[in-house]
């Protein structure tokens, strides 16, 4: 029997003409769909001063948990009463909130501020370690940071989160030289209202003028969409909310010769307000009045910029030259100018005192124009200062040079 079967088994090789197929090992099974998008929401400006940057934020959308969530960098209290004290002194606390989507949109809508979101292109893992990283953050014992205009704000925290999740990509990407510098940015986007724009570039002192790459560029959220898309990371791009409002300028305003033609107005008010106040009392009241009020005003702010360098966080702040611009000393003639007023000699010898010394510091900041300390872009300011300082010492010198050789003022 056995040989039977072996005989039988020797046939059916002999007569098959292919060999039997080799087993097929099972093809493994497809990736589980990425549940999660991940974007980049970037806000245009708003009408309040603390919005005129613009705004950034992280949306995340999970298919699977079908939600919406939308990781904020950029909340604080409004209403609080430390506020104003706080934000003085560079210690105002931000944190980072978890909102709807339908909320912000709807939110930013009423507004009148557009939202554009743009998809990144990451990895399954990499999104998901993103979300984990952001939940962490956005836990009440981690969620505070103090808040920095240029060096960390809503728009450098999303940047830095991007960073890590596309492991340094972006960074990568954005080590050429920026477009202009911290100053020009800032000015740019607040050219209207000129008050936003004159106060900003008061205070603001050397620091923000240094050369910087496109990484420090992107302080600002519209830099930062700029640097996704440059770096790839961008798969495809929505409107979410559309603002009724001009766009942000591209430039920031050329604006020294109208500040010198002001100046140079103001300078020639004050010095003829002068000359005809040897003769004429009226004239030597108005000019004693103008005198205290520019002295209340250039005074204060001088104080101010030597208060926010001396006394609070505000690094852009500080070593600031707008205070040679600003003399300190210009609050002194408040009181001296109601002396001017009055046509009292000692008190108008002083004010012509006060008013040379700060022609000096005008010229002194034009000095370091040549590179004897770190540079500062207030040229514009310059423009205006000297012939105004100039035009109130020539004033009080005609009215001193009257008083000296007896001329008659009543």
């Amino acid at each position: 029997m056995l040989a039977l079967e072996g005989s039988a088994s020797l046939v059916r090789a002999a007569t098959s003409p292919w060999p039997d197929p080799p087993e097929v090992p099972e093809s493994p099974p497809p990736p589980p769909p990425d549940p999660l998008r991940v974007y980049v929401m970037t806000m245009g400006p708003g009408d309040h001063p603390f919005f005129r940057f613009g705004h950034d934020a992280i949306w995340i959308h999970d298919e699977a948990g079908r939600t919406d969530r939308v990781y904020n960098f950029g909340t604080f209290r409004f209403d609080s009463p430390r506020l104003i004290f706080d934000f003085l002194g560079g210690r105002l606390n931000y944190w980072l909130s978890v909102s709807s989507l339908s909320g912000v949109v709807a939110e930013y809508a009423r507004a009148n501020r557009s939202i554009v979101a743009q998809e990144l292109n990451l990895p399954p893992d990499r999104k998901a370690a993103l979300q984990a990283a952001l939940d962490v953050n956005a836990r009440p014992e981690n969620r505070l940071y103090k808040y920095d205009y240029f060096l960390d704000n809503c728009s450098t925290r999303v940047r830095d989160a991007v960073d890590r999740a596309a492991d340094g990509r972006l960074r990568a990407s954005a080590a050429g030289p920026g477009r202009m510098t911290l100053r020009a940015h800032a000015l740019r986007m607040t050219a209207q209202p000129l008050w936003l724009y004159l106060a900003l570039d008061i205070v603001l002192g050397p620091a923000v003028d240094r050369p910087i790459d496109r990484w420090t560029e992107m302080f600002l959220p519209e830099e930062l969409a700029r640097g996704l898309a440059n770096a790839q990371l961008v798969s495809r791009q929505q409107t979410l909310a559309v603002a009724q409002r001009p766009p942000p300028r591209e430039l920031p305003p050329a604006w020294g010769t109208r500040f010198f033609a002001v100046g140079l107005g103001w300078g020639a008010l004050m010095f003829l307000l002068g000359w005809a106040g040897r003769t004429r009392r009226p004239a030597r009241v108005a000019l004693g009045i103008l005198i205290s009020l520019w002295g209340l005003v250039v005074g204060f702010v001088g104080c101010f910029l030597v208060y926010v360098w001396v006394f609070t966080d505000h690094v852009v702040a500080h070593r600031n030259q707008n205070i040679l611009l600003f003399a300190p000393w210009a609050i002194a003639l408040v009181g001296f100018g109601v002396g001017v007023a009055m046509g009292r000699p000692g008190a108008t010898r002083t004010a012509r005192g006060l008013a040379v010394a700060a022609v000096v510091a005008v010229l002194i900041a034009c000095a370091f124009k040549a590179g004897i300390v770190a540079h500062q872009e207030n040229g514009a300011l310059i423009a205006f200062f000297f012939p105004a300082w100039l035009g109130i010492a020539g004033a009080l010198s005609t009215l001193r040079y009257a008083t000296a050789f007896g001329t008659s003022i009543p």
